[in-house]
C-alpha cells in the first residue's frame, strides 16, 4: 500500500459532485434536465452504500471510496492466501501494488471501480459457482456495463487456472474451457449479471425513477470522435493499459519458454497464455468506445491479475518469484502511475497532501470557494488535468 501511495498519489473523481449528489438522495433522480449526469444512476451500489452509512458529502464519498479499496484488497489477498496458499497471496499483492486498476481507483476516488474490479479478481479465485453468481450480481449493481465484460472474461479465464494445491473440502473442480462445464461456467456469471441489472431496473421501477441518458448515449458521438480522442496520446494510452505491470507480463513470458519446452506442462500452460491474451485483446473493444480509457481497461481485464499471480507462482520457483516481485515493487514506487482520459495524466499534476486534507474535513483550495460559501468541487478536482470531456448524445 505504501509502494501504491508512492506511485500514484491521492486524487478525487471529476464526477464526485455528482455521486455525493446521488448518495445524498437515495431513491430519487437529482439530476436536472439541464444536466446529462443521470446515466450514472446506474451504478447504485457504492451511493447506497454511503447513504447507509451516512457518508454523503463529497469528501465523505471520496474517503469511502479509499477504505473499500483497502478492504477490497485486503479481502481478495486473503481469499488468495485461503485458495491458493501464500505464494500466489504474496504476488497478488505486489501485482495489486503496480496494477492499474489501483492507480485509476487512487486518482479518481468516488468512481465505482474498487468495487467493480475486487469482485473481478475475486471470481477468479473462489471454488464455488454459488460464489460466482454473488460476486458478479454485487459488480453489476456497481457498474452494470463494465461489469458484463469482466465477469465474462473472468470466467473464462477460471477454466484454465492450475488446480490447486490444497483443494477446500467439498469444492467443485474448475471446468475444462473445451466442455459443456466451461460454457457452464460463463453463463453461471452472466446470470449474476442479469440478476443485479434486473435488480437495479426493480428498484428504478420502484421508486419512478427514468435514466434519461444512458452510457449508450456517448456511442452517438460517433467511431471518428472515438478514434480521435484515443489518438491525441496513443504511446501513454499504451502504456497506461499496464503500467508497471507490462514488466510483470515480460517476466511471465520469459518463464513460460522453459515451461514449454516440459511436455507434460506445456499443454495447459500454453492454453492458458493463448486464453489471457485473447481476454486481455478482447477488453479492447469496449474500451474503444469509452472516454476512459484507462479505467475501463483496467476494470474489464482485473481477472487477469489474480489470473497472472496464480500462472506466475505456478510456472516460477519460490525464490525467484521473491526477487520479481520485490524489482517490480522497487520499479512502481519511481516510476509515477499514469492514467489516460484522451490525454494522459500522472501522479505529478496532482496535490496527495491537499486531497489528504479535503479527506479529512473536505477543506477545498481557497480559490475554489465562492462568497456564498459554496466550494466548486468540481472545478478543483478537474483543474490539475487536461481531461478531454464529452456530453452524452455528443
Amino acid at each position: 500500500m505504501a509502494v501504491a501511495l508512492l506511485h500514484n498519489g491521492l486524487w478525487a473523481t471529476p464526477n464526485l459532485g455528482f455521486m455525493s449528489l446521488i448518495a445524498g438522495n437515495p431513491g430519487s433522480n437529482p439530476f436536472p434536465e439541464s444536466l446529462p449526469g443521470d446515466y450514472l444512476l446506474t451504478s447504485i451500489a457504492m451511493p447506497t452504500l454511503a447513504a447507509l452509512l451516512g457518508q454523503t458529502a463529497a469528501h465523505e464519498v471520496a474517503r469511502l471510496h479509499l477504505v473499500v479499496l483497502l478492504v477490497g484488497w485486503a479481502a481478495v489477498v486473503a481469499l488468495a492466501q485461503h485458495t491458493r496458499g501464500h505464494r500466489v497471496a504474496r504476488l497478488l499483492t505486489v501485482v495489486l501494488a503496480a496494477a492499474p486498476i489501483v492507480t485509476v481507483s487512487m486518482q479518481w476516488l468516488g468512481q465505482p471501480d474498487p468495487l467493480t474490479a475486487m469482485c473481478g479478481v475475486a471470481i477468479v479465485l473462489v471454488r464455488r459457482r454459488w460464489s460466482v453468481v454473488v460476486l458478479a450480481v454485487l459488480a453489476a449493481l456497481a457498474h452494470p456495463e463494465q461489469a458484463l465484460f469482466m465477469v465474462a472474461g473472468a470466467c473464462v479465464l477460471r477454466t484454465v487456472l492450475p488446480p490447486a494445491e490444497h483443494e477446500l473440502a467439498g469444492s467443485e473442480p474448475l471446468p475444462d474451457l473445451l466442455g459443456h462445464r466451461g460454457v457452464s461456467e460463463v453463463l453461471y456469471g452472466l446470470a449474476g449479471v442479469l440478476l443485479g441489472q434486473l435488480g437495479t431496473q426493480v428498484w428504478f421501477w420502484i421508486n419512478g425513477i427514468v435514466v434519461a441518458t444512458p452510457r449508450s448515449s456517448f456511442l452517438d458521438s460517433g467511431i471518428a470522435t472515438f478514434w480521435d480522442h484515443h489518438a491525441r496520446s496513443p504511446l501513454l494510452l499504451l502504456w497506461s493499459l499496464w503500467g508497471p505491470l507490462w514488466l510483470f507480463w515480460a517476466f511471465a513470458g520469459f518463464r513460460l519458454r522453459s515451461v514449454l519446452r516440459d511436455p507434460g506442462r506445456a499443454g495447459p500452460a500454453r492454453r492458458a497464455a493463448i486464453v489471457g491474451t485473447a481476454v486481455a485483446a478482447a477488453a479492447l473493444v469496449p474500451v474503444f468506445v469509452t472516454l476512459d480509457e484507462t479505467r475501463v481497461y483496467a476494470v474489464v481485464t482485473a481477472g487477469l491479475l489474480a489470473f497472472g499471480a496464480v500462472w506466475v507462482a505456478e510456472i516460477t520457483g519460490p525464490r525467484v518469484s521473491v526477487r520479481a516481485a520485490a524489482l517490480l515493487l522497487a520499479v512502481t514506487a519511481v516510476l509515477p502511475g499514469v492514467m489516460a482520459t484522451g490525454s494522459s495524466s500522472s501522479r505529478a499534476d496532482i496535490d496527495t497532501a491537499e486531497m489528504a486534507r479535503f479527506l479529512l474535513d473536505g477543506t477545498v483550495p481557497r480559490e475554489y470557494r465562492e462568497p456564498d460559501g459554496d466550494d466548486l468541487v468540481t472545478e478543483w478536482l478537474i483543474a490539475p488535468f487536461d481531461i478531454v470531456t464529452q456530453d452524452p448524445g455528443g
